[in-house]
């Protein structure tokens, strides 16, 4: 598959009460059409969010529409994808 090659790592700092969490990050490496770092600088822009949140909005949003996008026969998928479609252009059009 064609695409950026994004290598990512989540850390698990603290729990829901604040307390220190040891354990091994979670890595994984995965393609994307997009340019994410573009992604976010557009957005970033556009939108009223914190940086922080503006990063993992576009993250979430492209990890899963990519996701989605490669797994279009499944029916959670497939039956998601005109909400999407339509989420995304407006989105777009912002």
């Amino acid at each position: 598959m064609k695409g950026h090659l994004y290598k990512f790592t989540v850390e698990h700092l603290e729990d829901a009460k604040g307390n220190a969490v040891e354990q091994a990050p979670l890595q994984f490496e995965i393609r994307n059409h997009d340019d994410l770092f573009s992604i976010i600088d557009k957005l970033d822009a556009k939108m009223a969010l914190d940086k922080d949140d503006t990063k993992a909005f576009a993250v979430g949003l492209k990890l899963f529409g990519e996701v989605m996008m490669k797994h279009r026969d499944v029916e959670l998928f497939r039956a998601f994808k005109p909400q999407f479609a339509q989420f995304m252009k407006q989105l777009k059009q912002s």
